[in-house]
This record gives structure tokens, C-alpha cells and sequence, in this order.
């Protein structure tokens, strides 16, 4: 909607921050949080978190998310892990040994991918703590 001069802009803009018969402070304010914040964390242990077995805390959920939107097997991946498993079944009798001693390898990948994630966000939220304290 245009407005035809300023004072008809200024009435509309002052009609849109009336909330009742209050208008609406701009600008920063000056609270104190603390009360907010203690709520939450009130909250957060009366009401614990079910993962239903699926992880054992936030860390692990947090990992859980990241991995299965961010599938591992990439082309570099796939570039570093196939010459092993050639290698694997030149050794091996069958495809399902072959399978079977791949799965341990990425077994082991995952395992050390987990550790890697959940430790860094560990460091990040050390990182934070400190920035914080200053």
C-alpha cells in the first residue's frame, strides 16, 4: 500500500505496534535471564529424555543424525576401500569371507568415526565454555 506522505506513514506504523492499548517498545532491553534459564533447566530434569534404546545421550543422537544424512560412502571413500577388498578376495574362498572381513573393516571406520565426532563437539563445547568466560 502506498502512502501519500509521511504523516499518513507514520499513523500506519503506529497502528502496527499497538498491542492492545500498549504500544510496543523498540530498541534494547535490559532483562535479567537467569530465571528463564533456571526454568529450562528445571524442566530438562523433570522431564528426562527418551531415546528408546536407539542411543545412549544427546552426543549419540546428535552422531546418529549427522551419519545418516551424510552417507561415508563417498567416490573417495570407495577410492581408498576397493584395493582392499580386491585384495580380500584374492585370499579368500568366497565373496560372503570377503563380505564378511569387509564389514569388520567398516565396522572399525565407523567406530572411529563416532569417537572422532563425538569428541569434537566435546572440544566445541569446551571452546564455547571458554569464550564465555570472558
Amino acid at each position: 500500500m502506498a502512502h501519500t506522505n509521511q504523516k499518513e506513514s507514520m499513523k500506519c506504523k503506529e497502528n502496527l505496534v499497538q498491542k492492545g492499548h500498549e504500544k510496543h517498545a523498540w530498541g534494547t532491553r535490559k532483562f535479567d535471564t537467569s530465571a528463564i534459564v533456571e526454568n529450562i533447566v528445571t524442566y530438562l530434569k523433570d522431564n528426562p529424555p527418551n531415546y528408546q534404546g536407539q542411543a545412549n545421550g544427546m552426543l549419540e543422537l546428535l552422531y546418529f543424525t549427522f551419519a545418516e544424512y551424510n552417507s561415508v560412502e563417498t567416490p573417495e571413500f570407495k577410492e581408498q576401500t576397493d584395493p582392499l577388498k580386491e585384495k580380500l578376495r584374492a585370499l579368500v574362498d568366497t565373496e560372503q569371507e570377503a563380505d564378511d572381513y569387509m564389514d569388520i573393516v567398516f565396522s572399525l571406520c565407523a567406530a572411529y568415526e563416532r569417537q572422532g565426532y563425538l569428541e569434537g563437539i566435546k572440544v566445541g563445547a569446551r571452546l564455547m565454555m571458554e569464550l564465555m568466560e570472558d
